[in-house]
């Protein structure tokens, strides 16, 4: 009777065809080796040589499985199927123990589930009924059910031997003597105690920065307010596009902190590191920065170098330059607010 709710998965309809279908094929008495054989329905026995070759890593066997399902023109969708609720069974008996309401399962059967699921953790149970899961959705519109069987089942395999990530770093720590894993050619690690101190916390952050920018080389302007002075410096550091952000952005500086209302279009660019690092180098100290979206009222960015002092005699140069009034006339409203001389940086 088991085997035959099981197959109605719920429906009484269901349930009642297919004891309809069992009486026609089995007469009055049932049998319930030949329901199951008669609905597709697979035995804890059958299912239960996958967990035994999961337990032996044994990939062979695996095929064999395959193999033994089709030469006996099992379908193999059903045993993908049973297979997913086999490990759904064992995951909740796992959780569960023996006795629960939440398995269509007599108490032997509970009691079989429960020695199985025993012999794995339930990340392993969850992993493999995930894998089982995903396996049975794609047998139902494959045209090689062979190939996708013999394919899920090895990943099963491969999955059991998996590591989490915490015993992979306790490996990684336990092989090192408790040190982490120095570079090749690179220095010997210092020794570490099981306690960090305030200095080898410091060189971990430093080491962790170690991918921000560096813009140290580049000079930090001194004159002009704090906006004119972060857009130098970014200029400098041909940051353009974050330095483009900051011109159609407000700047406000509070003790240690600095607020930007920038339109949304912006607010990629002056979330970067490279704006954050811009304005605490300029600042020659650590603040706090957030970014807001909104509406900015801002003025033209006041011209502010690094020691490089422009004459109006370059600017009417440049301006007079035929390229640069060839731009102007195709943009109307365009504006040239800042004009270096490129040979006297250079020098």
């Amino acid at each position: 009777l088991s085997v035959l709710a099981q197959a109605g998965e719920g429906s009484v309809r269901d349930s009642l065809s297919a004891l309809d279908q069992a009486i026609a094929c089995c007469g009055v008495k049932l049998d319930a080796a030949e329901v199951r054989e008669l609905l597709g329905v697979f035995s804890l026995e059958a299912l239960q040589q996958v967990a035994q070759a999961l337990t032996a890593a044994d990939s062979r066997r695996m095929l064999d499985i395959v193999a033994e399902l089709e030469a006996n023109g099992r379908s193999l969708q059903h045993f993908a199927r049973e297979l997913a609720r086999y490990f759904r069974n064992l995951l909740v008996v796992k959780i569960s123990g023996v006795g629960t309401k939440l398995i269509a399962a007599t108490p032997e059967e509970q009691q079989k589930l429960s020695g199985v699921a025993g012999g794995f953790g339930e990340e392993d149970l969850t992993r493999y009924l995930q894998l089982t899961l995903d396996l049975f959705k794609d047998l139902q519109a494959s045209l090689q059910p062979r190939l996708h069987l013999e394919l899920g089942l090895l990943r099963l395999v491969h999955a059991g031997k998996l590591q989490s990530i915490e015993e992979a770093i306790a490996g990684l720590s336990s092989a090192s003597g408790g040190q982490p894993p120095r570079p090749a050619g690179g220095p010997p690690a210092a020794p570490s105690s099981s306690k960090p101190t305030r200095a080898s916390a410091a060189s971990v952050v430093t080491q962790d920065l170690g991918s921000a920018p560096q813009l140290s080389a580049h000079p930090i302007p001194s004159n002009g307010d704090l906006r004119s002075r972060v857009h130098a410096a970014l200029v400098e550091a041909k940051l353009t596009h974050v330095a483009d952000a900051l011109e159609h952005s407000e700047l406000t500086e509070s003790g240690n902190d600095v607020v930007v209302t920038t339109p949304k279009m912006y607010m990629l660019y002056l979330k970067s590191l490279d704006f954050e690092a811009t304005v605490k180098r300029v600042l020659g100290r650590m603040v706090k920065i957030t970014i807001k979206a909104g509406e900015a009222q801002v003025a033209p960015v006041q011209a502010a170098s690094a020691g490089t002092t422009v004459t109006d005699a370059t600017a009417e140069r440049a301006l007079a330059h035929p390229e640069v009034q060839r731009f102007q006339e195709m943009f109307p409203g365009s504006q040239v607010r800042t004009v270096r001389n490129l040979k006297e940086t250079e020098s």
